[in-house]
């Protein structure tokens, strides 16, 4: 399986409109701290070495770069677009759009996306058609966003969320997300296609490979996201003791 380069260019095209909007918008006139502009240039550079140039290539007929995309897109990338609050400047929460980021309803796609694009047909077309494989990548950075939005700071909140329940939620997202990880390392028959001239012995090999840095790098990077959000729960809790004290 090929990627085609139409994707190398829809994908840089769509980085850099991203980042000039973002940017040229002037952050500081909306509240977006200097920090949370540098989130989001990370964001967009770490996107740019995701899904431009060799690494999406190469993940075509490699599952354990294709599970480095997914951990990058869904559990880092996508959380630091929420922090770098590009949504107090592209408003989002209106409409329609707002049932989206109900934390369970967030919860709901995220938790979708990671079963149907590892244990489902759709997994398996990904590994044998790079425009699906493509289209998944878009789901990763989707679903991401959508999770990330209602339990972390930054952005307009169209429904009120409470601070244990951001907390609960990423501590019960990462059950689904490391326990993917483990049935992929553990497995013993492989859950794809395998590409030409691939024996399943070495594509078995891949798939463990793959699931143990699902496994590791899942629980390393959502640890992150607890404490930070535990971070900003203190936080609020100590803001609200010195207003009672007033």
């Amino acid at each position: 399986m090929k990627l085609n380069i139409a994707w190398d260019i829809f994908f840089a095209a769509s980085l850099i409109f991203a980042g000039y909007s973002y940017f040229s918008s002037k952050p500081l006139v909306y509240g977006i701290s200097k920090l949370r502009q540098s989130l989001f240039g990370l964001a967009l550079a770490l996107m740019a070495l995701i899904l431009v140039g060799p690494i999406p290539h190469l993940a075509t007929h490699n599952f354990t770069v294709h599970m480095i995309q997914h951990i990058s897109l869904m559990m880092l990338i996508s959380p630091l677009i929420v922090l770098g609050s590009p949504f107090k400047i592209f408003r989002i929460d209106r409409g329609v759009f707002r049932l989206l980021f109900k934390p369970e309803v967030g919860f709901s796609i995220f938790l979708a996306t990671l079963i149907v694009t590892h244990f489902s047909p759709l997994a398996n077309a990904g590994m044998r058609n790079s425009n699906v494989h493509s289209l998944e990548l878009i789901m990763f950075i989707v679903a991401g966003t959508i999770y990330y939005y209602p339990v972390m700071e930054g952005n307009p909140q169209p429904f009120h969320v409470a601070y244990s329940t951001r907390v609960m939620s990423l501590f019960a997202m990462m059950l689904p997300e490391t326990m993917t990880g483990f049935f992929l390392y553990s497995g013993t028959r492989v859950v794809h296609s395998l590409p030409n001239g691939v024996t399943m012995e070495m594509g078995l090999k891949d798939q463990h490979n793959g699931g143990a840095i699902m496994w590791a790098m899942g629980m390393m990077i959502d640890t992150v996201w607890i404490v930070l959000a535990a971070r900003d729960w203190f936080t609020n809790e100590a803001k609200l003791a010195e207003e009672e004290d007033e």
